[in-house]
Protein backbone atom coordinates (compact mmCIF):
# COMPACT_ATOMS: atom_id res chain seq x y z
CA UNK A 1 0.00 0.00 0.00
CA UNK A 2 2.98 2.10 0.59
CA UNK A 3 4.43 2.32 -2.74
CA UNK A 4 1.58 3.19 -4.60
CA UNK A 5 0.48 5.78 -2.26
CA UNK A 6 3.91 7.55 -2.61
CA UNK A 7 4.08 7.29 -6.29
CA UNK A 8 0.25 8.76 -6.24
CA UNK A 9 1.88 11.80 -4.24
CA UNK A 10 4.68 12.52 -6.51
CA UNK A 11 2.43 12.69 -9.53
CA UNK A 12 -0.04 14.73 -7.53
CA UNK A 13 -0.22 18.62 -7.90
CA UNK A 14 2.16 20.83 -5.72
CA UNK A 15 -1.73 22.39 -3.87
CA UNK A 16 -2.42 18.46 -3.26
CA UNK A 17 0.96 17.95 -1.52
CA UNK A 18 0.54 20.91 0.72
CA UNK A 19 -2.57 19.82 1.67
CA UNK A 20 -1.52 16.51 2.20
CA UNK A 21 1.78 18.02 4.40
CA UNK A 22 -0.66 19.77 6.36
CA UNK A 23 -2.94 17.16 7.23
CA UNK A 24 -0.55 15.05 8.43
CA UNK A 25 1.34 17.67 10.48
CA UNK A 26 -2.03 18.54 12.24
CA UNK A 27 -3.07 14.75 12.57
CA UNK A 28 0.34 14.18 14.13
CA UNK A 29 0.55 17.51 16.77
CA UNK A 30 -3.13 16.17 17.74
CA UNK A 31 -2.25 12.67 18.20
CA UNK A 32 1.10 13.66 20.37
CA UNK A 33 -0.95 16.13 22.56
CA UNK A 34 -1.00 13.73 25.52
CA UNK A 35 2.04 11.62 25.23
CA UNK A 36 4.99 14.26 23.97
CA UNK A 37 4.40 17.92 24.26
CA UNK A 38 7.31 18.66 22.75
CA UNK A 39 6.75 16.44 19.74
CA UNK A 40 3.42 17.94 19.51
CA UNK A 41 4.67 21.74 19.36
CA UNK A 42 7.65 20.47 17.19
CA UNK A 43 4.70 19.18 14.50
CA UNK A 44 2.37 22.63 14.98
CA UNK A 45 5.50 24.81 14.81
CA UNK A 46 6.55 23.41 11.42
CA UNK A 47 3.38 23.93 10.25
CA UNK A 48 2.73 27.23 11.32
CA UNK A 49 6.23 28.04 9.96
CA UNK A 50 4.60 26.50 6.46
CA UNK A 51 1.33 28.41 6.77
CA UNK A 52 3.26 32.00 7.12
CA UNK A 53 5.25 31.31 4.45
CA UNK A 54 2.07 30.61 2.53
CA UNK A 55 0.35 33.29 3.46
CA UNK A 56 2.75 35.93 2.43
CA UNK A 57 2.76 33.95 -1.11
CA UNK A 58 -0.46 34.83 -1.43
CA UNK A 59 -1.13 37.73 -0.34
CA UNK A 60 1.92 39.68 -1.71
CA UNK A 61 2.42 37.71 -5.01
CA UNK A 62 -0.78 35.48 -5.93
CA UNK A 63 -3.98 37.04 -4.85
CA UNK A 64 -2.46 40.52 -3.42
CA UNK A 65 -5.03 40.87 -0.96
CA UNK A 66 -5.71 39.40 2.29
CA UNK A 67 -9.03 37.96 2.53
CA UNK A 68 -11.78 37.36 5.33
CA UNK A 69 -11.97 34.33 7.03
CA UNK A 70 -14.21 34.02 10.06
CA UNK A 71 -12.45 31.15 11.66
CA UNK A 72 -8.91 32.29 11.08
CA UNK A 73 -9.73 36.00 11.90
CA UNK A 74 -11.18 34.97 15.71
CA UNK A 75 -8.86 33.37 16.27
CA UNK A 76 -6.17 36.18 15.67
CA UNK A 77 -7.80 38.81 17.61
CA UNK A 78 -8.67 36.25 20.41
CA UNK A 79 -4.73 36.16 20.29
CA UNK A 80 -3.87 39.15 19.98
CA UNK A 81 -6.02 40.13 22.84
CA UNK A 82 -4.40 37.91 25.06
CA UNK A 83 -0.53 39.18 24.19
CA UNK A 84 -1.92 42.93 24.18
CA UNK A 85 -3.22 42.25 27.56
CA UNK A 86 0.36 41.22 28.55
CA UNK A 87 1.67 44.13 27.02
CA UNK A 88 -0.38 46.73 28.94
CA UNK A 89 -0.50 45.05 32.51
CA UNK A 90 2.42 44.85 35.29
CA UNK A 91 2.15 41.34 36.95
CA UNK A 92 5.34 41.43 39.12
CA UNK A 93 3.00 39.38 41.86
CA UNK A 94 1.91 36.64 39.53
CA UNK A 95 3.80 36.56 36.53
CA UNK A 96 2.35 32.68 35.66
CA UNK A 97 -0.47 34.45 34.75
CA UNK A 98 0.88 36.87 32.70
CA UNK A 99 3.34 33.80 31.09
CA UNK A 100 0.43 32.45 30.41
CA UNK A 101 -1.53 34.58 28.24
CA UNK A 102 1.45 35.25 26.58
CA UNK A 103 2.27 32.13 25.58
CA UNK A 104 -1.22 31.09 24.65
CA UNK A 105 -2.00 34.01 22.76
CA UNK A 106 1.13 33.86 20.35
CA UNK A 107 0.34 30.23 19.82
CA UNK A 108 -3.24 31.50 18.86
CA UNK A 109 -2.02 33.90 16.69
CA UNK A 110 0.14 31.21 14.73
CA UNK A 111 -2.46 29.08 14.31
CA UNK A 112 -4.54 31.50 12.98
CA UNK A 113 -2.29 31.48 9.84
CA UNK A 114 -2.61 27.45 9.71
CA UNK A 115 -6.34 28.27 10.13
CA UNK A 116 -6.03 30.97 7.16
CA UNK A 117 -4.49 28.48 4.58
CA UNK A 118 -7.05 25.65 5.64
CA UNK A 119 -9.96 28.32 4.64
CA UNK A 120 -8.60 29.82 1.63
CA UNK A 121 -8.45 26.51 0.31
CA UNK A 122 -11.31 24.63 1.56
CA UNK A 123 -12.69 24.08 -2.05
CA UNK A 124 -9.47 23.78 -3.79
CA UNK A 125 -7.31 21.26 -1.65
CA UNK A 126 -7.39 17.58 -2.26
CA UNK A 127 -6.39 15.06 0.17
CA UNK A 128 -6.55 11.31 -0.74
CA UNK A 129 -8.12 8.86 1.26
CA UNK A 130 -4.80 6.91 1.63
CA UNK A 131 -3.55 10.11 3.31
CA UNK A 132 -6.58 10.39 5.71
CA UNK A 133 -6.76 6.71 6.83
CA UNK A 134 -2.53 7.24 7.39
CA UNK A 135 -3.43 10.04 9.59
CA UNK A 136 -6.59 8.22 11.84
CA UNK A 137 -4.22 5.04 12.00
CA UNK A 138 -1.83 7.41 13.78
CA UNK A 139 -4.36 8.93 15.37
CA UNK A 140 -5.53 5.38 17.04
CA UNK A 141 -2.37 3.84 17.76
CA UNK A 142 -0.99 6.93 19.77
CA UNK A 143 -4.77 6.52 21.30
CA UNK A 144 -4.20 3.30 22.52
CA UNK A 145 -0.40 3.71 23.90
CA UNK A 146 -1.98 6.65 25.95
CA UNK A 147 -5.14 4.73 27.03
CA UNK A 148 -3.47 1.82 28.48
CA UNK A 149 0.06 3.27 29.86
CA UNK A 150 -2.25 5.51 31.84
CA UNK A 151 -4.64 3.22 33.01
CA UNK A 152 -2.25 0.79 34.09
CA UNK A 153 -0.69 3.29 35.71
CA UNK A 154 -3.64 3.92 37.69
CA UNK A 155 -4.33 0.24 38.77
CA UNK A 156 -0.74 0.11 39.88
CA UNK A 157 -0.50 3.16 42.17
CA UNK A 158 -4.69 4.40 42.75
CA UNK A 159 -3.56 7.79 42.07
CA UNK A 160 -5.36 10.57 39.75
CA UNK A 161 -3.99 10.38 36.46
CA UNK A 162 -2.51 14.09 34.26
CA UNK A 163 -2.43 12.91 30.95
CA UNK A 164 0.59 15.17 30.06
CA UNK A 165 -1.16 18.18 31.57
CA UNK A 166 -0.65 20.35 34.93
CA UNK A 167 -3.87 18.98 36.41
CA UNK A 168 -6.24 15.88 35.87
CA UNK A 169 -9.00 17.74 34.79
CA UNK A 170 -7.18 19.99 32.32
CA UNK A 171 -5.73 16.25 30.91
CA UNK A 172 -9.92 15.00 30.40
CA UNK A 173 -10.86 17.54 28.63
CA UNK A 174 -8.88 17.62 26.09
CA UNK A 175 -8.66 13.53 26.21
CA UNK A 176 -12.86 13.81 26.02
CA UNK A 177 -12.28 15.80 22.92
CA UNK A 178 -9.52 13.56 21.29
CA UNK A 179 -11.65 10.38 21.86
CA UNK A 180 -15.13 12.06 20.29
CA UNK A 181 -12.75 13.02 17.46
CA UNK A 182 -10.89 10.02 16.71
CA UNK A 183 -14.48 7.59 17.18
CA UNK A 184 -15.67 10.28 14.24
CA UNK A 185 -12.75 9.69 12.15
CA UNK A 186 -13.19 5.63 12.44
CA UNK A 187 -16.77 5.97 11.44
CA UNK A 188 -16.60 8.84 8.72
CA UNK A 189 -13.20 8.15 7.43
CA UNK A 190 -11.39 5.16 8.34
CA UNK A 191 -12.92 1.92 8.15
CA UNK A 192 -16.44 0.19 6.99
CA UNK A 193 -16.79 -2.11 10.18
CA UNK A 194 -15.71 0.24 12.56
CA UNK A 195 -18.18 0.06 15.14
CA UNK A 196 -16.42 -2.62 17.47
CA UNK A 197 -12.97 -0.85 17.15
CA UNK A 198 -15.32 2.44 18.49
CA UNK A 199 -16.82 0.81 21.13
CA UNK A 200 -13.40 -0.38 22.23
CA UNK A 201 -12.03 3.42 22.23
CA UNK A 202 -15.19 4.06 24.19
CA UNK A 203 -14.41 1.62 26.50
CA UNK A 204 -10.81 2.74 27.24
CA UNK A 205 -11.88 6.22 27.00
CA UNK A 206 -13.87 5.89 30.12
CA UNK A 207 -10.93 3.59 31.73
CA UNK A 208 -8.74 7.09 31.33
CA UNK A 209 -11.55 9.43 32.43
CA UNK A 210 -12.57 7.46 35.37
CA UNK A 211 -8.74 7.80 36.15
CA UNK A 212 -8.71 11.23 35.93
CA UNK A 213 -11.91 11.42 38.49
CA UNK A 214 -13.22 14.17 36.47
CA UNK A 215 -17.20 14.12 36.92
CA UNK A 216 -17.54 16.68 34.22
CA UNK A 217 -15.73 14.82 31.70
CA UNK A 218 -17.61 11.26 32.35
CA UNK A 219 -20.56 12.92 32.83
CA UNK A 220 -20.57 14.73 29.59
CA UNK A 221 -18.98 11.85 27.50
CA UNK A 222 -20.97 9.39 29.08
CA UNK A 223 -24.45 11.24 27.55
CA UNK A 224 -22.59 11.72 23.98
CA UNK A 225 -21.51 7.90 23.71
CA UNK A 226 -25.27 7.01 25.11
CA UNK A 227 -26.59 8.71 22.14
CA UNK A 228 -24.27 8.32 19.24
CA UNK A 229 -24.81 4.84 20.25
CA UNK A 230 -28.42 4.29 20.31
CA UNK A 231 -28.64 6.79 17.27
CA UNK A 232 -26.25 3.83 15.27
CA UNK A 233 -28.08 0.85 16.82
CA UNK A 234 -31.51 2.03 15.38
CA UNK A 235 -29.97 3.39 12.31
CA UNK A 236 -27.95 -0.11 11.67
CA UNK A 237 -29.19 -3.13 9.64
CA UNK A 238 -30.74 -6.43 11.42
CA UNK A 239 -27.74 -8.57 11.52
CA UNK A 240 -25.56 -5.29 12.47
CA UNK A 241 -27.74 -5.07 15.49
CA UNK A 242 -27.36 -8.64 16.58
CA UNK A 243 -23.25 -8.24 16.90
CA UNK A 244 -23.55 -4.64 18.05
CA UNK A 245 -26.06 -6.03 20.86
CA UNK A 246 -23.60 -8.55 21.62
CA UNK A 247 -20.39 -6.41 21.70
CA UNK A 248 -22.57 -3.90 24.00
CA UNK A 249 -23.67 -6.66 26.63
CA UNK A 250 -20.04 -8.38 26.55
CA UNK A 251 -18.40 -4.93 27.16
CA UNK A 252 -20.73 -3.91 29.58
CA UNK A 253 -21.25 -6.83 31.86
CA UNK A 254 -16.69 -7.24 31.71
CA UNK A 255 -17.05 -3.28 32.84
CA UNK A 256 -19.18 -4.31 35.75
CA UNK A 257 -16.98 -7.55 36.68
CA UNK A 258 -13.46 -5.73 36.25
CA UNK A 259 -14.64 -2.21 37.07
CA UNK A 260 -14.19 -2.11 40.69
CA UNK A 261 -10.72 -0.28 40.94
CA UNK A 262 -13.04 2.97 38.98
CA UNK A 263 -16.39 3.51 39.56
CA UNK A 264 -16.78 3.45 43.24
CA UNK A 265 -14.74 6.58 43.56
CA UNK A 266 -15.93 7.91 40.42
CA UNK A 267 -19.75 7.17 41.72
CA UNK A 268 -18.69 9.28 44.78
CA UNK A 269 -17.64 12.04 43.43
CA UNK A 270 -20.75 12.32 41.46
CA UNK A 271 -22.70 11.78 44.16
CA UNK A 272 -20.78 14.52 46.11
CA UNK A 273 -21.79 16.83 43.66
CA UNK A 274 -25.15 17.87 45.17
CA UNK A 275 -23.64 17.24 48.62
CA UNK A 276 -21.03 20.18 47.88
CA UNK A 277 -23.75 22.61 46.11
CA UNK A 278 -25.91 22.04 49.45
CA UNK A 279 -22.75 22.45 51.50
CA UNK A 280 -22.14 25.96 49.75
CA UNK A 281 -25.57 27.05 50.67
CA UNK A 282 -25.27 26.16 54.29
CA UNK A 283 -22.09 27.91 54.93
CA UNK A 284 -19.20 25.20 54.14
CA UNK A 285 -17.36 26.31 51.03
CA UNK A 286 -14.16 24.59 51.15
CA UNK A 287 -15.66 22.43 48.43
CA UNK A 288 -14.42 21.54 44.76
CA UNK A 289 -17.26 22.97 43.76
CA UNK A 290 -18.26 25.20 46.61
CA UNK A 291 -14.58 27.20 45.51
CA UNK A 292 -15.42 27.73 42.00
CA UNK A 293 -19.09 29.60 43.13
CA UNK A 294 -16.47 31.67 45.54
CA UNK A 295 -14.19 32.40 42.60
CA UNK A 296 -16.56 32.59 40.29
CA UNK A 297 -18.24 35.59 42.64
CA UNK A 298 -15.41 37.26 42.92
CA UNK A 299 -13.87 37.69 39.59
CA UNK A 300 -17.78 39.46 38.76
CA UNK A 301 -16.89 41.64 41.72
CA UNK A 302 -13.57 42.52 40.23
CA UNK A 303 -14.63 43.09 36.65
CA UNK A 304 -17.63 45.53 38.21
CA UNK A 305 -14.39 47.69 40.13
CA UNK A 306 -12.33 47.35 36.69
CA UNK A 307 -14.52 47.25 33.31
CA UNK A 308 -12.11 48.01 30.74
CA UNK A 309 -9.24 45.56 32.55
CA UNK A 310 -6.77 45.04 35.04
CA UNK A 311 -3.30 43.36 36.22
CA UNK A 312 -3.43 40.05 37.70
CA UNK A 313 -2.19 41.56 40.61
CA UNK A 314 -4.76 44.09 40.87
CA UNK A 315 -7.45 41.38 39.78
CA UNK A 316 -6.04 38.76 42.91
CA UNK A 317 -5.82 41.58 45.49
CA UNK A 318 -9.49 42.32 44.70
CA UNK A 319 -10.49 38.51 44.37
CA UNK A 320 -8.63 37.80 47.45
CA UNK A 321 -10.55 40.66 49.44
CA UNK A 322 -13.71 39.21 47.94
CA UNK A 323 -13.40 36.26 49.34
CA UNK A 324 -12.21 37.25 52.62
CA UNK A 325 -15.15 38.92 53.17
CA UNK A 326 -17.99 37.60 51.69
CA UNK A 327 -16.78 34.10 51.08
CA UNK A 328 -15.75 32.92 54.71
CA UNK A 329 -11.90 32.99 53.45
CA UNK A 330 -12.27 29.97 51.53
CA UNK A 331 -9.12 28.10 51.45
CA UNK A 332 -9.65 25.63 48.32
CA UNK A 333 -10.71 29.39 46.64
CA UNK A 334 -7.69 31.51 48.00
CA UNK A 335 -5.77 28.05 46.38
CA UNK A 336 -6.49 28.53 42.84
CA UNK A 337 -6.84 32.43 42.51
CA UNK A 338 -2.66 32.76 41.43
CA UNK A 339 -3.96 30.77 38.09
CA UNK A 340 -7.17 31.04 37.18
CA UNK A 341 -11.11 31.52 38.22
CA UNK A 342 -12.06 28.03 36.55
CA UNK A 343 -14.50 29.93 33.94
CA UNK A 344 -12.84 31.22 30.82
CA UNK A 345 -15.44 33.94 30.51
CA UNK A 346 -15.53 35.20 33.85
CA UNK A 347 -11.23 34.67 33.83
CA UNK A 348 -11.51 36.78 30.94
CA UNK A 349 -13.93 39.76 32.36
CA UNK A 350 -11.70 40.01 35.17
CA UNK A 351 -8.47 40.45 33.36
CA UNK A 352 -9.22 41.91 30.05
CA UNK A 353 -12.21 43.74 30.59
CA UNK A 354 -15.27 43.61 28.34
CA UNK A 355 -13.59 44.22 25.64
CA UNK A 356 -11.54 40.76 25.72
CA UNK A 357 -14.88 39.48 27.04
CA UNK A 358 -16.95 40.17 24.02
CA UNK A 359 -13.74 38.38 22.37
CA UNK A 360 -13.89 35.23 23.88
CA UNK A 361 -17.76 35.45 23.47
CA UNK A 362 -17.54 35.85 19.99
CA UNK A 363 -14.91 33.19 19.77
CA UNK A 364 -17.13 30.45 21.45
CA UNK A 365 -20.28 31.41 19.01
CA UNK A 366 -18.20 31.46 15.69
CA UNK A 367 -17.29 27.65 17.39
CA UNK A 368 -20.48 26.85 17.94
CA UNK A 369 -22.65 28.66 14.84
CA UNK A 370 -20.12 29.37 12.26
CA UNK A 371 -19.53 25.68 10.83
CA UNK A 372 -22.79 25.05 9.60
CA UNK A 373 -22.48 28.00 6.86
CA UNK A 374 -19.08 27.15 6.42
CA UNK A 375 -19.68 23.68 5.32
CA UNK A 376 -23.02 21.38 4.38
CA UNK A 377 -23.94 20.03 7.68
CA UNK A 378 -21.85 20.96 9.99
CA UNK A 379 -22.57 18.54 12.56
CA UNK A 380 -19.15 16.81 13.33
CA UNK A 381 -17.99 20.49 14.98
CA UNK A 382 -20.15 19.83 17.94
CA UNK A 383 -18.39 17.07 18.84
CA UNK A 384 -15.41 19.82 19.62
CA UNK A 385 -17.68 23.01 20.07
CA UNK A 386 -20.02 21.77 22.76
CA UNK A 387 -17.57 20.29 24.89
CA UNK A 388 -15.03 23.29 24.88
CA UNK A 389 -17.95 25.66 25.69
CA UNK A 390 -19.41 22.73 28.31
CA UNK A 391 -15.84 22.40 30.30
CA UNK A 392 -14.99 26.44 29.70
CA UNK A 393 -17.99 27.15 32.19
CA UNK A 394 -16.48 24.91 35.15
CA UNK A 395 -12.23 25.33 34.16
CA UNK A 396 -9.83 27.69 32.11
CA UNK A 397 -9.23 25.73 29.43
CA UNK A 398 -7.91 29.22 27.50
CA UNK A 399 -5.57 30.36 30.63
CA UNK A 400 -3.92 26.99 29.35
CA UNK A 401 -0.76 27.14 27.12
CA UNK A 402 -1.50 24.10 25.29
CA UNK A 403 -5.19 23.82 25.18
CA UNK A 404 -6.20 26.83 23.15
CA UNK A 405 -3.69 25.66 20.11
CA UNK A 406 -5.25 22.15 20.17
CA UNK A 407 -8.47 23.10 19.77
CA UNK A 408 -8.08 25.32 16.91
CA UNK A 409 -5.87 22.21 15.48
CA UNK A 410 -8.58 20.10 15.65
CA UNK A 411 -10.98 22.87 14.16
CA UNK A 412 -8.26 22.77 10.44
CA UNK A 413 -8.34 18.87 11.18
CA UNK A 414 -12.25 18.61 10.74
CA UNK A 415 -12.19 21.33 7.75
CA UNK A 416 -9.84 18.90 5.99
CA UNK A 417 -11.52 16.11 6.62
CA UNK A 418 -14.16 17.81 4.18
CA UNK A 419 -11.63 17.74 1.15
CA UNK A 420 -11.30 13.95 1.18
CA UNK A 421 -11.32 12.31 -2.30
CA UNK A 422 -10.33 8.90 -3.89
CA UNK A 423 -6.43 8.55 -4.30
CA UNK A 424 -5.45 7.71 -7.84
CA UNK A 425 -4.77 4.08 -7.00
CA UNK A 426 -8.44 4.22 -5.76
CA UNK A 427 -9.89 5.28 -8.82
CA UNK A 428 -7.96 2.85 -10.93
Amino acid sequence: MINPWLTAIKKSSFDDKLAALFFLFTTLSISFFMLSGEVTRNFFYITTYIAVIYFVYITFKKDKKVHFYVFSWIVLLLGISKVLWVALTTNDQYPLIAYHYQISGKRLILAAFILYAIEHNLHRWKISTVTVRTGIAIMTLLFMIISIMHIAFYLKTGERIRINSDAPTSGAYTFTIFSLLLMYSLKFHGLKHYRFICLMVMTMTFGVLAATETRSAVMLFTLISACSVLYDFVKSSHTSKMIYGFAISGLIIATVLSGHPYYNKVVDRIENLHNEVASYDAGNRNTSVGARFSMWRAGIDAFEQHPFGQSADSRNALATAFINQHEGGNPEALRNLPFHLHNDIIDTLSLQGIFGGIIIVMFFAVLLLYPFKLVPKGYEFLLLSVPVIYFSQGDSQFYNRETPYFVVLIVGYLLMLRMKTPSVTEKQ
